[in-house]
């Protein structure tokens, strides 16, 4: 993304797209963002990931049911990827393939496997 092109929608750029390494990994979506301020602008310093992220940004009892839910698969803050680690912004976002190797989501992985898995046809899905 260029900065001299003017203000950018972050919720179209980066909310939901999917994040995958350089080598086809698949870390997950981007649930949330780390932002700070700067000189009267926010910059994007990483992308987050997982449950909790994502219950911080919906809120209300449908978010403090995806923050417990997420506390079940492991009891540490979301997921962070620094923007130094983004090599493009497609239609999805690519990582380097050590921060998507790096970026454990057992919430994804359980999902995949026991929900997603299960769709009929769902092996022929592309990653």
């Amino acid at each position: 993304m260029n900065p001299d092109r003017g203000p950018i929608d972050l919720v179209d750029a980066l909310l939901d797209r999917q994040i995958v390494g350089e080598d086809g990994t698949v870390v997950g979506k981007v649930d949330d963002l780390e932002l700070r301020a700067e000189g009267g602008t926010y910059v994007v310093d990483a992308l987050l990931v997982g449950p909790e992220a994502l219950a911080d940004r919906i809120g209300g009892p449908i978010g403090r049911l995806l923050h417990h839910i997420g506390r079940g698969f492991r009891a540490q803050a979301p997921q962070r990827i620094p923007m130094n680690a983004v090599r493009r912004i497609e239609p999805t976002i690519v990582v380097t393939t050590a921060v998507a190797q790096a970026t454990e989501s057992p919430s994804e992985d359980w999902l995949r496997r026991h929900v997603i898995g299960r769709i009929p046809g769902a092996n022929r899905a592309s990653r």
